[in-house]
Order: C-alpha cells, then sequence, then structure tokens
C-alpha cells in the first residue's frame, strides 16, 4: 500500500458506503428524500451554468479569467523559486553549499509556506 500523506487522511468519504444486494434494493425502491430533491436542485443549477458556459461568449469570458488568475499564480510561484535557483548556480566551481541548518530550516519553512498560500490559498 503506498504512504499517503497525513492531510488526506481526514475521514472524507466522499458521501458512499458500501450495501449488499438486498440494502441496494431498499434503497431503490424507497420514495425519494430530500436528500434527492437537494440533488437534483444542484443539477438544475448546474445545466444552468453549462449553457451560460456553453455560449462561445460565455466560455471566452470564462477562459480569459481563468488565463488571467493562471498567470498571476505562476508570477508568483517563479519569484518563490527562480531566487533559490539562480543561488544555487552561483560560484560552479566550487562542488560544496554552505547552509547552516537552523538558517536552512527557517528559509525553507518560509518558502514552503508562502508556496502553499499561492497554491492552496492559504
Amino acid at each position: 500500500m503506498p504512504d499517503i500523506p497525513a492531510e488526506y487522511m481526514d475521514g472524507f468519504d466522499f458521501g458512499f458506503s458500501s450495501v449488499d444486494e438486498d440494502e441496494l434494493n431498499d434503497i431503490l425502491g424507497a420514495a425519494p428524500t430530500q436528500e434527492n430533491e437537494e440533488i437534483k436542485n444542484l443539477e438544475e443549477k448546474l445545466d444552468l451554468i453549462l449553457q451560460m458556459n456553453s455560449t462561445c461568449e460565455g466560455a471566452s469570458a470564462v477562459k480569459i479569467q481563468y488565463d488571467e488568475i493562471l498567470a498571476v499564480k505562476m508570477n508568483e510561484i517563479e519569484k518563490e523559486t527562480i531566487p533559490l535557483l539562480v543561488n544555487l548556480k552561483k560560484n560552479k566551481d566550487k562542488d560544496y553549499i554552505h547552509w547552516p541548518g537552523l538558517q536552512r530550516e527557517a528559509q525553507c519553512d518560509l518558502q514552503i509556506q508562502k508556496i502553499l498560500g499561492i497554491t492552496r490559498g492559504l
């Protein structure tokens, strides 16, 4: 079994469960519930959104917005990663890099938080 990061083990189960054939027959034979009505309402709203975005104008506007947001995020990530790579390239004639442990840990933690803030909105 692969190692799964702890952040993905929070118990979120996607809302499904296992049932046997008898339980399935009971579910399929049951009358519509409030939950089914909520799902139907959500489906109707999604259909409206898809209709709005299916027009050339609507789809183009959404794509333009997405591209603008993506460009901003990518530039932010560049600003946080390129300086490290540039500094690592300096003094190519030397085989070793001196980066004291506590300073390295603090700088790495800071960069990790900045990048997670960009990619995950933290």
